[in-house]
């Protein structure tokens, strides 16, 4: 009797276990969930870390930076790599975990146990909403901060690496600006300075001092060099072959442009905002969009009005004129010209209205603004939708095991990430709907999901 009394006792346990397993059971899954998550963070986080690096690196060593600059660039951005790296973890770790469970077959015994399937469901999508939203806010607040800092630290680096030099008995390009030197003198300043600019030309312009010195400006962009006894020869514009202007002077300075504005680096772009700040900038240009498209609209009216007038114009001088030759003509009627000038206005009146159809008023800004603002709630509810994905993956795979799951992931990530890439190019230069383009690959994620439980449900009888 001893037998039945313990099969009882499992039969028993299971009936009471069939809507939900023990806490116990949940814990052990956030658990594993979260240390395959933490390893496939690591992963993800080096690889992209490393795609950074290799972004700036030529650039950032070849001004010289040093150590604690170098530091602080890749600290502002981190951001950014967590911003991708926490996604495609996700994804690591829930594929991982379910494909080891299948393989191990815990799902099978949860199931004689009477555990439903959909219970065991719950973990996997608890982890992905968490940190769909902990992403979302995190980047929202952690990007701009950190965009900043990184424009400030590059900006500086910039100006520190713009060197010019004034060396004795050399010769150096800077911009469209040869310098030959002679030798030095004392107080720091060069003998016998020549100077030639080819900005219009190969020597559209040389100068020569016998001394020269030199400064720079409060902002680092140029260089004043300071000259004494300075000869200048100067072609002039439109002149004839072998023409040339001669200007001297005791003293003079020249300024010389040793680097650019950093106008990429003076404004903030879409990805470096918060979703507030892009949705007040998406509202300020559909704003300037609405007023461009109301004058244009002026525009179109006034110009067909002035085609209709310049029309009923001529109709009434035509009716004037077959008014005056009606009653006194004998031979017929008479057509007498008409006026060129009226002629002229209906045919300016026509091209300008023409003119003004065919113009699309848009704003390319604008599109790039939709987008932007829809990648920031795109990217990171791809961990919900990774984690609806990969719980019917993995119990449909055959004894996989974790890196099999892992390897798994690593293929639907490139996927992702290409239709991600395909979205924005299409939204950018074809200009389809933003949510859909930025969208859209979290909804053929989500479908392959829907279609493993359609699947599942026709093959077996049963979903979860």
């Amino acid at each position: 009797m001893k037998p039945f009394a313990e099969l009882g006792a499992l039969v028993l346990q299971a009936a009471e276990m069939k809507e939900k397993p023990p806490f116990t059971l949940w814990r052990m899954m956030f658990q594993e969930l979260m240390s395959s998550f933490f390893v496939a963070f690591f992963f993800f986080f080096v690889v992209f870390l490393i795609n950074q690096v290799l972004l700036f690196g030529e650039d950032i060593l070849s001004r010289g930076a040093d150590f604690l600059s170098v530091a602080k660039l890749l600290l502002y951005s981190l951001p950014t790599i967590v911003a991708v790296t926490v996604p495609f973890s996700v994804l690591a770790a829930t594929l991982m975990t379910s494909s080891r469970q299948n393989a191990d077959n815990e799902f099978l015994a949860s199931s004689t146990l009477g555990v439903r399937l959909m219970w065991l469901y719950v973990p996997f999508l608890i982890i992905g909403i968490g940190l769909a939203i902990g992403s979302f806010y995190l980047n929202d607040w952690s990007i701009p901060r950190a965009a900043q800092g990184f424009k400030r630290v590059y900006a500086d680096l910039i100006k520190k690496s713009s060197k010019i030099e004034l060396a004795p008995y050399s010769i150096k390009k800077y911009g469209d600006k040869l310098l030959v030197t002679g030798p030095s003198e004392d107080g720091g300043r060069i003998q016998n300075i020549l100077i030639i600019d080819q900005e219009n030309g190969y020597d559209s312009s040389v100068i020569s001092a016998n001394s020269v010195g030199i400064e720079f400006s409060e902002d680092t962009l140029s260089a004043i060099l300071s000259m004494d006894n300075m000869t200048e020869e100067k072609k002039p514009q439109g002149g004839a072959e072998g023409d040339f202007s001669i200007t001297q002077a005791r003293s003079a300075a020249i300024r010389i442009q040793i680097q650019e504005q950093l106008s990429n680096y003076s404004a903030t772009a879409p990805s470096e905002m918060s979703h507030a700040a892009l949705a007040r900038q998406i509202t300020l240009k559909e704003q300037r969009l609405a007023m461009r498209q109301e004058d244009h609209r002026s525009q179109q009216a006034s110009a067909l009005d002035k085609l209709r007038l310049s029309y009923d114009s001529l109709q009434i001088r035509d009716g004037a004129a077959r008014a005056e030759v009606g009653p006194t003509s004998t031979t017929g009627t008479v057509v007498k010209s008409r006026p060129s000038s009226t002629l002229q206005n209906i045919a300016s009146a026509l091209g300008t209205l023409k003119s003004l159809r065919s113009q699309k008023i848009g704003d390319t800004s604008l599109q790039i603004y939709r987008l932007e603002y829809q990648k920031k709630f795109a990217i990171p509810s791809a961990c919900f939708f990774f984690a609806f994905l990969a719980f019917p993956l993995g119990i449909g795979s055959k004894r996989a095991g974790r890196t099999a799951g892992f390897g798994l992931a690593l293929v639907l990530a490139v996927i992702y990430w290409a239709l991600l890439f395909a979205g924005q190019t299409l939204g950018y230069r074809q200009g389809f709907d933003p949510v859909l383009s930025m969208w859209m690959p979290n909804l053929v994620i989500c479908s392959a999901a829907a279609l493993l439980w359609i699947v599942r449900k026709t093959t077996r009888g049963y979903v979860v």
